[in-house]
C-alpha cells in the first residue's frame, strides 16, 4: 500500500527565476555537491523549448539513516531521481518526479504544478511513496515521505540562495 505525498512549497521568486535555476546544469551540480559527506552526481540536464528534464543521483550519508533503513542497505543511500518540467506559460508549469533506491523495492513518484502570483511561485506536489516489504514497508514509506517533504523545502531554500547569489 502506498503512502500519499502532498506538499505545497512557496518560493519568494517569480516563475521565470525558478525556471532559470532548474534549467541551469551548474545549479544541479551545486545542489548535488551540497551534501558534503556524500555528494551526488548529475547525470543529465536536458533543456528543450519549454521542457526541462533532470536526472541525478542524490546520496544520504549512512549516519543520517534510521536503523530500519540501515538494516536493509549498507553504506550511504543512493537515490536515483528524475524531474521534468513543462513551462506552459509565463506564470504556470507542470511536472513529474520519480525516485528509486537501486536494489530496493522503494519508489516515489508523482506530479507537481507551479503557479506564479505577484512575484511568488507556489509549487504543489502530489504523489506517493511505495515500499514493497511485508510488515515494515509502511513504516519505511512514512520515513521516506517525511524526508521528501524536508527535501522539497530544502531545495526551495537552496534555489532562493542560488538566485540571491546569481543576483
Amino acid at each position: 500500500m502506498a503512502t500519499k505525498l502532498q506538499h505545497p512549497v512557496t518560493y519568494p521568486l517569480s516563475l521565470d527565476r525558478v525556471r532559470a535555476a532548474v534549467s541551469d546544469r551548474a545549479y544541479w551540480e551545486a545542489l548535488a555537491a551540497s551534501v558534503e559527506k556524500s555528494p551526488g552526481e548529475v547525470k543529465s540536464v536536458d533543456v528543450s523549448g519549454d521542457q526541462v528534464t533532470v536526472e541525478l543521483t542524490q546520496r544520504i550519508p549512512s549516519d543520517k539513516l534510521p536503523s530500519v533503513v540501515t538494516s536493509l542497505v549498507s553504506g550511504d543511500l543512493a537515490i536515483e531521481r528524475t524531474m521534468s518540467w513543462t513551462f506552459s506559460s509565463d506564470t504556470a508549469a507542470q511536472g513529474t518526479f520519480h525516485a528509486t533506491v537501486p536494489g530496493t523495492p522503494a519508489t516515489t513518484e508523482g506530479s507537481f504544478s507551479l503557479r506564479e502570483d505577484g512575484g511568488t511561485t507556489v509549487a504543489e506536489f502530489d504523489g506517493s511513496v511505495t515500499v514493497r516489504i511485508p510488515l515494515v514497508g509502511g513504516k519505511i514509506e512514512k520515513l521516506i515521505s517525511q524526508n521528501m517533504l524536508t527535501l522539497f523545502d530544502a531545495e526551495r531554500d537552496f534555489t532562493v540562495a542560488w538566485d540571491d547569489e546569481k543576483g
